[in-house]
């Protein structure tokens, strides 16, 4: 039966994290106090957030959550395989996964040794190590966004251009016509 205190960081991790759907799983063993505290105002900057998790509290309080899918692949793995095991960092927040994977794959470029991903999982997809540091390269919410607004706001400049150059055919036309017709016409006297 578990303690009153397990209970406890089990209803706490459940309400804090119960929502969450994406997020990278990272072993933070590399990281002595100062780095620590130097990686957390990293995180704060960038708007992201990390929990350290005791493994078995965090599969009881997650298993039927928004982390479900990530806690299922978890159990069917081999101990040594698993994402939750050893000492467990949850980074999330931003606009999801991919603004943490770019925050993790920057961090370990310029800290080397501090930081190791473990996996994640993106929306209901749950991702390798690879994969996390695959989503580091695709571009974050407000990159997709911006360049589908510029698109959105090119569409009727390329729609006027199509009807201008129309028109300019048109009157290339026209005017050759009218050349081709007074060089036709029998001179006046």
């Amino acid at each position: 039966m578990p303690n009153a205190l397990n209970k406890m960081l089990k209803d706490q991790l459940s309400k804090k994290l119960g929502k969450i759907d994406n997020v990278v799983v990272v072993d933070f063993q590399g990281l002595n106090s100062e780095k620590m505290a130097l990686f957390r105002a990293e995180l704060r900057k960038a708007k992201l957030q990390m929990e350290v998790v005791k493994n078995a509290i965090a599969v009881h309080a997650l298993k039927e959550l928004g982390l479900k899918p990530l806690i299922e692949r978890d159990a069917k793995l081999d101990k040594k395989q698993r994402m939750l095991k050893g000492a467990s960092g949850l980074i999330f927040g931003g606009d999801g996964t991919v603004d943490v994977a770019k925050f993790a794959q920057k961090w370990m470029n310029e800290h080397k040794n501090t930081l190791k991903v473990k996996g994640g999982q993106m929306g209901a997809d749950v991702l390798d190590v690879a994969q996390v540091e695959a989503s580091a390269s695709l571009p974050g919410r407000k990159e997709l966004l911006s360049t589908l607004a510029g698109d959105f706001l090119a569409m009727p400049q390329k729609v006027a251009a199509v009807f201008q150059a129309g028109y300019a055919q048109v009157a290339y036309a026209f005017n050759a016509l009218g050349d081709k017709l007074e060089k036709a016409a029998p001179p006046q006297a």
